[in-house]
């Protein structure tokens, strides 16, 4: 096989050159196998990393045109210190939006780039879930939402606990924002945390009875900066559920959205140790 050529297609800037693999099996087949993979994890972070500034270009510069209008517009008025403290006061929390934003990408890319913070190591994941739910349990409270859990530990798992936990504590605020300010109002919202070992899986759901997501739509929010219309008055970036899905993928699992009749469940499948 032409190893020459497709190298200089390569250096050329096209990425999609591959080198041949032979019916022969050999050492030299292994080896383009490898470079093979190699591109294609090469092609999939460039695409990553393009998808990141698209979403940075397009999604972020709304919010800074509103904010530098802001200011502008208040300058632009009559000198009033009153004036100028709420336009600063607004414009630190739109900040603080930004930054959070900012941080949420580039933790969904290094996750997706297998280049997470902190060590992978055991862990038990019901003890993670006891942890995230004791931690939200006064803000289901705040919040008039009844939080329970039910886990069978434990449930031992390779990963990383900051991710895991991170993951869930999305999945609660979530659950516990849209419960409790869903259309049509909830009389008893509740959001309903279980895990356990279901044969070579462990499974991790959250269920609550709100509003839900249609079903058209379940797959479409996990995408980054996907809200859909009736989420447009809560704040939030649109990131939760992707990083969600990017920590989920990490740790070879899975995410799935259904109707848990009524509301939503999100359920995680996470490969047991052995």
């Amino acid at each position: 096989f032409s190893v020459p050529a497709t190298s200089r297609q390569i250096m050329a800037g096209d990425l999609s050159g591959r080198l041949e693999i032979t019916p022969a099996g050999d050492e030299f087949d292994r080896l383009a196998e490898n470079l093979n993979a190699m591109l294609d994890r090469i092609m999939h972070l460039l695409h990553g990393l393009k998808d990141v500034s698209d979403n940075i270009a397009h999604d972020l510069k709304t919010p800074l045109t509103r904010l530098r209008t802001r200011v502008e517009t208040t300058l632009a008025g009559p000198a009033d210190v009153e004036a100028y403290r709420t336009a600063l006061e607004a414009t630190i929390e739109e900040s603080d939006q930004l930054i959070r934003t900012f941080n949420a990408l580039l933790m969904i890319a290094r996750v997706e780039a297998g280049s997470p913070d902190g060590a992978l190591g055991p862990l038990d994941l019901a003890q993670i879930a006891a942890d995230v739910v004791e931690f939200y349990e006064p803000v289901a409270e705040e919040a008039g939402v009844t939080l329970t859990l039910s886990a069978d530990g434990p449930l031992p798992l390779s990963g990383s606990r900051e991710l895991i936990s991170q993951a869930l504590a999305n999945l609660l605020d979530n659950a516990i924002k849209y419960v409790a300010s869903g259309e049509p109002v909830v009389e008893a919202p509740t959001v309903a945390v279980t895990a356990r070992q279901v044969e070579n899986e462990i499974v991790v759901s959250v269920a609550d009875n709100g509003p839900g997501i249609p079903e058209a739509d379940q797959e479409r929010v996990l995408q980054r900066f996907v809200r859909l219309e009736k989420s447009r008055s809560q704040p939030g970036s649109g990131l939760g559920l992707s990083l969600v899905d990017a920590v989920v993928k990490l740790h070879h699992g899975t995410v799935a959205l259904g109707d848990a009749g009524p509301g939503l469940v999100v359920t995680l499948r996470f490969p047991a140790e052995n």
